[in-house]
C-alpha cells in the first residue's frame, strides 16, 4: 500500500498489477484482462480499454503538472512519464505486448513511485466491501428495469445512470474517488432536466433505488475525498429524488 494516494501512486499500483505475458500476446488482451473488460464483442472491448487508457493518460498529465508546480527538475520524472505514455498508447493495441512492455522499465517505476511519495495524498482508500455493495445495488437496479413500468424517457435515464456508476467504478483504480464525483455531477444535471418526470413517478421503486444507490456512491466519495464539511452532491441528489424537487 503506497504511503500517499494520488495520481502517481494509483498508476504505479495499477501498472505493477500487470502479470507476465508472452511477448506475442496482443496488447489489447493484456489491458482488457487488467481492466477486467469482459465482452465477446471486440469493438466494445477496444472502446472500453481505450477509455481506461485515456483515464490513465489524464492522470499522467496531472502528475506532470503537479511535479512542475512543485519545481522539481523535469529530467527526474519527465522521461518516465513519457515512457508510460508510450506504453499506454492506443496505437499499440493491435500489436504485441512486447511493444508496450518495453517502456515499463524498472527505472520508469522507480521515478513514478518517487512522484507518488513527493506529491501529497489526495484521498483515503474506499473499502472493497463498500465498492462491492455499490456494485451489487447497481446490478439489482439494472435488473429491475426489465419489468419496469416507468416512462421510456425515465427508464432510459436510469439505464444511463447505471452505466455512469459502472464506468466510474471501473475507473476508480485509475482516477480515484473523483471518478465517482464526476459521475454524480453528470447525474445531478440530468435529474434536474427531468424533474417533472421524476416528480410524476416519485413513488416508483426504481426511483427510490436510484436514490439509494446515488447516496451510497456520494457518501463513499465524500468520505474518501474528506469532503464531509462541503456541500455534498450525494445529499443533493438524494434530497432531490426523495422530494422530487
Amino acid at each position: 500500500m503506497p504511503q500517499n494516494i494520488n495520481s502517481a501512486s494509483r498508476l504505479v499500483t495499477l501498472l505493477r498489477a500487470i502479470p507476465s505475458y508472452p511477448d506475442n500476446t496482443q496488447t489489447l488482451e493484456v489491458w482488457a484482462k487488467l481492466f477486467q473488460v469482459i465482452d465477446n464483442n471486440r469493438n466494445k472491448t477496444s472502446n472500453a480499454v481505450a477509455e481506461r487508457l485515456g483515464a490513465m493518460y489524464r492522470e499522467l498529465e496531472v502528475v506532470r503538472e503537479l511535479m512542475q508546480k512543485a519545481n522539481y527538475s523535469e529530467k527526474l520524472y519527465a522521461p518516465s512519464i513519457a515512457r508510460v505514455e508510450n506504453a499506454i498508447s492506443t496505437l499499440l493495441l493491435p500489436g504485441t505486448w512486447n511493444q508496450a512492455r518495453q517502456h515499463l522499465t524498472a527505472e520508469t517505476f522507480v521515478a513514478l513511485e518517487f512522484c507518488g511519495e513527493i506529491l501529497p495524498s489526495e484521498e483515503t482508500q474506499i473499502a472493497s466491501a463498500e465498492l462491492d455493495e455499490i456494485k451489487a445495488r447497481i446490478d439489482e437496479l439494472a435488473a429491475s428495469l426489465a419489468d419496469s413500468q416507468l416512462p421510456l424517457r425515465l427508464r432510459t435515464l436510469i439505464e444511463h445512470h447505471v452505466d455512469l456508476i459502472r464506468r466510474a467504478l471501473a475507473e476508480y483504480p485509475i482516477s480515484g474517488a473523483k471518478a465517482l464525483r464526476q459521475a454524480a455531477r453528470t447525474a445531478l444535471g440530468e435529474l434536474i432536466e427531468l424533474k417533472e418526470t421524476v416528480e410524476a413517478n416519485r413513488d416508483a421503486p426504481e426511483i427510490n433505488n436510484l436514490g439509494v444507490v446515488w447516496k451510497k456512491v456520494n457518501e463513499a466519495a465524500d468520505l474518501a475525498l474528506k469532503a464531509e464539511k462541503l456541500v455534498q452532491l450525494g445529499h443533493k441528489v438524494w434530497a432531490m429524488l426523495d422530494s422530487a424537487l
